[in-house]
């Protein structure tokens, strides 16, 4: 049986920290490392993972140099062959490790699997549902968009110890830089065409808060693959305007425009109250 071990980077995040780690713990799942990696919250973080301490196998609140130093620290503890990474105001839905696991038993080839996910607001209501196609090399990088929410993604470890690490030097585009390079790399991606995960909108969430900058980074990353692909610069724009209509193509066959968009949010139960 795989071992997962999920990963939780947190910091000042006790609103939904509760909502979160319930989310994990109620997925049954037997053999589950959980590993919290808290960058000093001064809210009521540290109380919350106290209540749920004997839920979590690792544990630490210490200043960090953000989201991806945090999550790489986790990651040299985990012990798991199978990576999760969820952050610290998303949830799982349930069943989602079950559903996961089958997946990279019946396809031994597959390297990342990623499912769909649900965006919600600060009180857990579902805004809009999402049902990506398979992560495409091409559609990625000419597209300079991350259309995968790591909420959703999991990973085989060997992955990161072939091909790095996540980039501490980025702030907002770390996924979509990391993807870049398994997919440059020849990982092998599936889509499972489950909602696994719901992705948190909310006044503080850099998806919010830092938008522009956030395409910047983006922008930077692709810039840096596309070079591998030794195609003039002229043909950039054309490509990426060509990779946008494939993309809504493929997602117009596969009938991932006429999901139901809104449908009722599961709330997790936490033992904690504020």
């Amino acid at each position: 049986m795989h071992k997962l071990s999920i990963i939780t980077p947190s910091y000042n995040q006790g609103a939904y920290l509760g909502e979160t780690i319930s989310s994990v713990v109620q997925q049954g799942y037997p053999n589950l490392e959980y590993i919290i990696m808290d960058g000093g919250s001064t809210d009521e973080s540290l109380d919350i993972i106290k209540m749920h301490e004997k839920d979590i196998s690792v544990w630490i609140s210490e200043p960090d140099n953000g989201q991806s130093h945090a999550f790489n620290k986790g990651l040299s503890k985990s012990s798991g062959d199978i990576i999760g990474w969820l952050n610290s105001d998303d949830v799982y839905y349930p069943g989602a490790l079950k559903k996961v696991v089958q997946v990279f038993n019946e396809h031994p080839e597959v390297d990342v699997v990623f499912g769909n996910v649900n965006f919600i607001d600060e009180n857990g209501k579902v805004l809009h549902r999402t049902k990506e196609i398979t992560l495409d090399l091409n559609t990625y990088v000419f597209t300079e968009r991350c259309y995968h929410a790591n909420a959703a993604g999991f990973f085989r470890k060997h992955c990161f110890e072939k091909y790095g690490l996540l980039n501490e030097k980025l702030v907002y585009s770390m996924d979509y830089e990391l993807y870049l390079r398994f997919a440059f790399n020849h990982c092998v991606f599936f889509q499972l065409n489950d909602v696994l995960a719901a992705y948190r909108l909310h006044a503080h969430s850099k998806t919010y808060t830092r938008f522009d900058t956030m395409k910047a980074e983006c922008k930077a990353s692709a810039e840096t693959y596309k070079k591998y692909l030794k195609i003039h610069p002229a043909f950039y724009l054309p490509l990426k305007y060509y990779y946008k209509m494939h993309r809504i193509i493929k997602k117009l066959f596969s009938r991932s425009y006429s999901v139901q968009q809104t449908i009722q949010g599961i709330t997790f139960r936490s033992q904690y109250h504020p």
